[in-house]
């Protein structure tokens, strides 16, 4: 990854961080998590007891007992067996909720804090690393809090439990036990250390696949039409090897790590047997005494590798939970300016991405109220640029881009957008009904003005099918045109007194893309209009062109005249006649 694919992407949490977001995620819950842990505890504690009990039988019918005690011991073990069975399952199932419930908080915020992100730094982060802390990310810690948290949890209090009846049941075999110990500690240690920088790794490399998927997708048309199916590629075979080494180092750490604590879970068993054998065999234990430690080890490495192994599954939602803090490391912007009025307004703008060179230079431009404005240029010019800066998505690096006398991208997102909204070629459809994807522009529109909306952008398919339908991947599906379409009638719906449109109709075949723009620009009339075009049929029609080239006006006026003034307007509309 290189240093700029590094400054782009979303920053990610520090450990004290996460172990601060992890502890807000339990704060928030404070009671109910306290419950399972208790729960767990008495569980653990009444399965300890069965193998001391058993150890009392074994020694009191050595030593006499008749069927009675016998019979009532068992009893008693059998009631532990019932308890603890009734108390895991309540903790498990108490567990799990409060898992559910600490999830949905956690998908809550991490939508809140995405929308609150600052609109350049969401495009910079690119789709991939954005979609994978909001989805899989999420999940994983998700999966930590519902599954693997609670099991983790209960192991563990199930290993403390039993060293602590081991000791119980004899300390000198309870200090044998603990030879072990010191290199079980030393190798987690290590295996977590190395663990957490290669989890980290391998879900970065994740985002960088996706997102080298997402963006040769999406950019299909652009990757023909430049004959870049080689490079994109190369670049996704080798996002993929990186991906891959990220995956055979995690497999070769943790098989390292396993079969070390198999061989050591082997041995602590064998010192216990031993050192038991050997002091019964002196008389300085009872056989009853010697079964009951051996039960007790051979069980303790059941929990033992089950908490080993749910360390895995911890780092990765540790890993997962630092990507999703992350995002809350971004400072949000203050966006707080009152609009006075609804005059657009670029002032000598210079405007360059990241760290790259100017696009634009000392760009001035002013759509009057109520015009329609178009926007042409050869590609690459810095006609989509001129639209973000306009739409209030980026700040420019010298003059001023206002709406009513104030900076645009320090306007309020959710003010800014009932005044000024931005229509591009990408759309996104939900799956929900046809209904609910339209009135995400108005949530008080009734049937009728969604259908006469429909109506208007020529969207004659969508009223047939009806506003009951289901649109999806997994039911209606739309094409690009159809889809566009529904974003066209988002902004009719919406009616805001400005419309920026960046080739908003590109998707939609030649044959019905000018009855689309006759029909929207008629539902758009008296509204200004600003119409980013690398097609010209639409620049004939318009009050202005503002033609750009080399990211300055080159000059501007009506169609007529500018055709007349065989500049280079009239060069790009011969171009386009195929003149």
């Amino acid at each position: 990854m290189s240093a700029t694919d590094l400054h782009e992407r979303l920053p990610i949490a520090s450990p004290a961080q996460v172990r601060r977001a992890f502890r807000g995620l339990l704060a928030a819950d404070k009671g109910p998590a306290v419950q399972v842990l208790i729960m767990y505890t008495l569980a653990a504690g009444f399965s300890v007891a069965i193998p001391v009990l058993l150890g009392r039988v074994v020694d009191g019918i050595g030593a006499g007992w008749g069927a009675h005690e016998v019979n009532l011991t068992c009893a008693v073990i059998l009631a532990c067996v019932a308890v603890q069975f009734v108390l895991s399952r309540s903790g498990r199932r108490a567990g799990y909720r409060f898992g559910e419930r600490a999830a949905a908080r956690l998908r809550e915020d991490v939508v809140a804090r995405v929308l609150g992100l600052p609109l350049d730094r969401v495009e910079q982060a690119g789709r991939g690393d954005l979609g994978t802390r909001t989805s899989a990310d999420v999940n994983t810690v998700a999966d930590l809090l519902r599954d693997n948290g609670p099991s983790m949890v209960t192991s563990l209090i199930e290993v403390v439990v039993l060293y602590i009846a081991l000791f119980v049941v004899d300390p000198l075999l309870g200090l044998v036990s603990l030879l072990t110990l010191p290199p079980l500690l030393l190798a987690s240690r290590r295996y977590l250390r190395q663990a957490n920088r290669v989890f980290t790794e391998q879900r970065a490399a994740m985002s960088e696949a996706a997102e080298t998927l997402s963006a040769s997708g999406s950019g299909a048309r652009t990757v023909a039409a430049l004959a870049m199916q080689e490079e994109r590629r190369a670049i996704g075979h080798a996002r993929a090897e990186t991906l891959f080494e990220r995956f055979k180092r995690l497999i070769r750490l943790q098989v390292e790590f396993f079969f070390f604590l198999l061989w050591l879970n082997r041995l602590q068993l064998v010192l216990v047997v031993v050192a038991a054998g050997f002091w019964y065999l002196e008389g300085g234990m009872s056989l009853g005494t010697a079964i009951a430690a051996i039960t007790v080890v051979v069980r303790i490495a059941n929990p033992t590798n089950s908490v080993m192994t749910q360390l895995s599954e911890f780092q990765q939602g540790a890993a997962a939970l630092a990507r999703i803090a992350g995002v809350g490391l971004i400072e949000p912007e203050t966006r707080d300016a009152v609009p006075d009025g609804n005059d657009l307004v670029l002032d000598t703008v210079t405007f360059g991405y990241g760290d790259g060179p100017d696009v634009l230079h000392g760009l001035s431009l002013h759509p009057r109220q109520g015009e329609r404005l178009v926007v042409v240029g050869p590609s690459g010019a810095g006609k989509s640029t001129i639209a973000r800066l306009l739409a209030g998505i980026d700040r420019p690096r010298t003059g001023t881009a206002t709406l009513g006398g104030v900076p645009v991208s320090d306007i309020p997102v959710e003010e800014l957008r009932r005044r000024v909204v931005l229509v591009t070629q990408e759309h996104y459809v939900f799956t929900a009904t046809l209904r609910e994807n339209l009135i995400l522009a108005a949530p008080d529109a009734d049937d009728a003005r969604l259908v006469a909306a429909l109506r208007r952008v020529d969207a004659g398919w969508a009223v047939a099918t009806g506003l009951d339908t289901m649109l999806g991947p997994e039911h209606r599906q739309l094409t690009t045109a159809e889809a566009q379409q529904i974003a066209l009638a988002r902004v009719v719906i919406a009616d805001p007194p400005i419309v920026i449109l960046d080739e908003a109709t590109a998707g939609i075949d030649p044959a019905s893309a000018g009855n689309v723009e006759v029909a929207l620009a008629a539902a758009l009339e008296g509204r200004t209009v600003i119409a980013i075009a690398h097609q010209l049929q639409a620049a004939a029609s318009a009050d202005r062109i503002a033609v750009v080239e080399d990211g300055r006006i080159a000059e501007e006026g009506p169609h007529a005249a500018l055709l007349a003034a065989g500049g280079v307007y009239a060069g790009l509309w011969h171009a386009w006649q195929g003149d």
